[in-house]
């Protein structure tokens, strides 16, 4: 029930969608600045709440579910490109799919968010492991086997890139083969 049903008013923040609410809370902290460090007190709280097992999740959900459709349209004769072999269009997306999860560790690191990025590189490396047996003619699949390994080199690269030093113990807990990911 709405804070506003007492009094039959409809809210029209209650009708908002995010971009919309967003916009009305920034409006709000840029009229009231004393409302400013409570603002970055509930942001950094938002931030430091990373959970590896929620990013796995996210990942194996997002490699599984890309669509076989976004894979028709980016392999064969691309206007302006040339031909573009089904792999190569099925490796491009399976790397869109990860990084914005990239994008995200990295951010949270250079906010000095360590654990949070830290619990991030590892829900990612999770994901990717558990996306090592692609289901036959899935894009993911297409990729090639090799996929999920090469990614997750990657992700420790970039992780370290961002100033994480992930131990090998944790490699190995999201990444079963966690000792080739330590070189």
């Amino acid at each position: 029930m709405s804070r506003h049903d007492a009094m039959h008013t409809p809210s029209a923040y209650d009708h908002l969608d995010p971009v919309e609410r967003a916009e009305v809370l920034m409006a709000l902290i840029e009229e009231q600045a004393a409302l400013l460090p409570e603002a970055e007190r509930h942001a950094r709280t938002l931030l430091e709440d990373a959970s590896a097992e929620t990013v796995a999740d996210e990942v194996a959900d997002a490699l599984q579910g890309i669509p076989l459709e976004d894979l028709a349209a980016r392999a064969g004769r691309q206007p302006g490109y040339g031909y573009v072999h089904e792999t190569e269009a099925a490796t491009w997306l399976v790397e869109e799919a990860v990084e914005p999860f990239v994008d995200d560790l990295r951010r949270r690191a250079g906010l000095g968010m360590r654990g949070a990025a830290s619990r991030i590189a590892l829900g990612v490396l999770a994901g990717l492991d558990r996306c090592q047996d692609a289901v036959d003619g899935s894009v993911l699949a297409y990729a090639g086997p090799d996929t999920p390994a090469e990614l997750a080199d990657w992700v420790v690269s970039k992780a370290r890139e961002a100033g994480l030093d992930l131990t090998p113990h944790e490699l190995e807990a999201a990444w079963p083969d966690g000792g080739a990911l330590i070189d």
